[in-house]
This record gives C-alpha cells, structure tokens and sequence, in this order.
C-alpha cells in the first residue's frame, strides 16, 4: 500500500491510501494551524480503518498496519511554510522509520486525488527496489510559496541593536 499526503493548502490536510493505482480511501480534513495535530492522528485512524471498509478483490491485508505501507507520496510544494514542512517532515520521518520508498509531487501537477495516487504510483514505480541504505538516502525537501517570514522575539531584537 502506498499512503499519500498533502499539507499544502494551509486550510485542509488531504490523506489517501492506494493499492498501486488504485485509491482505497481518502480523507479531506480541516486543519487551519492543526496540521501537526491532526496529520498523524488521521493517518492512524485511516490505516486502522481501511480493512474493514474494502472488498478482498482488492487483497487488502486483513490486519492493516503502518508496517503495510511500501511506499509514500508526499506533496512538497508549493504552499506555506508551517503547512508545507509538517507535511514533507511526516513523509520524510515514515520513510526513513519504516525503510520504505518516497516520492514528490508538487500541487500543479494533479487536480484531484485520483491524479495525485496515479501520477505519485508512476513515480514509485521509477525508483529502485534496492534503494541505498538509510544513512544514504536523501529525504524530500519542501518548496515554499514564499520566502519565510522569520521574526525574532522583542527581547532579542533589543539584544542584538544594543550589542
């Protein structure tokens, strides 16, 4: 199974679970500044549900765990920041956690679930079985739809004017 996250909308969270090309459950979840709060929460739930709600011909797993998922498809940009990175760290920390493969999408280049499970399989499928070790293997980085708006607390502002 391959499970499918997107963080980038900064108003909602998108989560979907695939056999191949095939979607076999999908949630869309609000989550104005809840993403970190609700990202992991939902992504359990969707796992623990997902044998009871699909027919065998499928041949789902009957005891679905995170240990199920073979793979990972997070969209990495564009979008804010917070948002943005929740979801690309998520991905990134599953794929290293579970020595599993992962691939990037970006937002314009799918409209819908349906595309996003389809394009994000081909994707899969390009990269190695006998991918490197963990220590090796790069994760994916986050492209933001604007430069960071990093601010410092009044109290080191001070500090630095009167240094």
């Amino acid at each position: 199974m391959t499970l499918y996250i997107d963080t980038t909308s900064g108003t909602h969270i998108s989560i979907a679970l695939a056999k191949e090309a095939t979607v076999l459950a999908h949630k869309k979840i609000k989550a104005q500044y809840k993403q970190s709060e609700k990202l992991l929460v939902e992504i359990n739930k969707m796992v623990s549900e997902t044998s009871k709600r699909f027919p065998k011909p499928l041949k789902v797993q009957k005891n679905v765990d995170l240990k199920s998922i073979q793979g990972i498809v997070v969209v990495n940009g564009l979008g804010p920041f917070t948002a943005t990175r929740i979801g690309v760290a998520t991905a990134n920390a599953f794929s290293y956690a579970l020595n599993i493969k992962i691939a990037s999408l970006r937002t314009d280049e799918f409209a819908t679930i349906e595309e996003m499970v389809m394009k994000g399989w081909e994707k899969l499928k390009k990269i190695p079985k006998k991918s490197p070790p963990r220590s090796l293997r790069g994760g994916i980085e986050p492209v933001y739809d604007r430069e960071p708006n990093i601010t410092m607390p009044i109290n080191a502002k001070r500090q630095v004017h009167s240094a």
